[in-house]
């Protein structure tokens, strides 16, 4: 999915697409992961960040508004989330601030969402569920068999999208559920 661009016209503005993250989104990826998750102790190192889009890039995904008038003039698209993923070769529970260097698997049958992220001004628009399609569309593509993830605010949305409920663990003093969807069954 590295290469493939997926868009939807929204009337109102203009096309979303998700593409491939790059190193020139990890500003705006750090920033947004610490205003969304920061705010309860939940945000991640940059330097995990980046290595997340550096080990495996085909895994991190933007989703970006462009209009007519960006495309026209050069303009960069408006940011609107983002998505990081890894593989893993065995199921376990997620960890905040893993070191995807060591913990990534290139031939692992579990994709783990480490962060799916939508812009506070963004949200109820369907952007989330855009990124969870993209998610079940890569962990496909890269024949995984499960998606896994931890969420401390967002358990009722990917109860919504499929997931089930595997257990809750602290971290941070953060209460963290664990979510898991068994892709054989979709």
């Amino acid at each position: 999915m590295g290469s493939v661009k997926r868009g939807v016209r929204n009337a109102e503005c203009g096309m979303i697409r998700i593409r491939q993250a790059t190193s020139s989104d990890l500003s705006r990826i750090i920033a947004l992961d610490r205003e969304i998750f920061g705010a309860y102790g939940a945000d991640e190192s940059p330097t995990v960040i980046q290595a997340r889009v550096e080990v495996f890039p085909a895994g991190c995904a933007v989703l970006e508004e462009v209009t007519e008038a960006s495309t026209k003039t050069g303009e960069v698209a408006r940011f609107l989330g983002y998505l990081t993923t890894e593989k893993w070769a065995a199921g376990r529970e997620p960890v905040l601030d893993e070191d995807p260097r060591l913990t990534h698997v290139p031939t692992g049958s579990i994709l783990n969402i480490t962060t799916l992220a939508i812009a506070p001004q963004q949200q109820q628009r369907g952007l989330g569920t855009q990124l969870v399609e993209y998610a079940v569309a890569l962990a496909k593509q890269e024949n995984c068999t499960t998606i896994v993830l931890e969420t401390a605010h967002a358990e009722r949305f990917y109860l919504r999208h499929g997931f089930v409920k595997r257990g809750e663990r602290h971290q941070r003093n953060i209460l963290l559920h664990i979510l898991q969807m068994d892709l054989r069954k979709t």
